[in-house]
């Protein structure tokens, strides 16, 4: 994994029909905020959970595969 990527590690449908909840990973000194998180649909809620992970909510009409990359903005 590049250090200016974070890689998509999970992603499920979540509470309401049209959102889901990606799952991220990432290396190197990043906050989830670094990352475009807008390519994946409108944005609802972030949260960083570790040092190196954290999660993005959003409404889209489809959902990432585990595996796809996310750059930095």
């Amino acid at each position: 994994m590049k250090k200016d990527t974070a890689l998509v590690t999970s992603c499920h449908e979540h509470d309401v029909i049209g959102t889901w909840r990606i799952n991220l990973k990432w290396q190197g000194d990043h906050e989830i905020t670094d990352f475009d998180l807008d390519r994946f649909g409108t944005v609802l809620t972030f949260q960083t959970d570790t040092e190196y992970s954290g999660y993005v909510i959003v409404k889209s009409a489809s959902n990432p595969n585990i595996g796809d990359r996310l750059h930095l903005r």
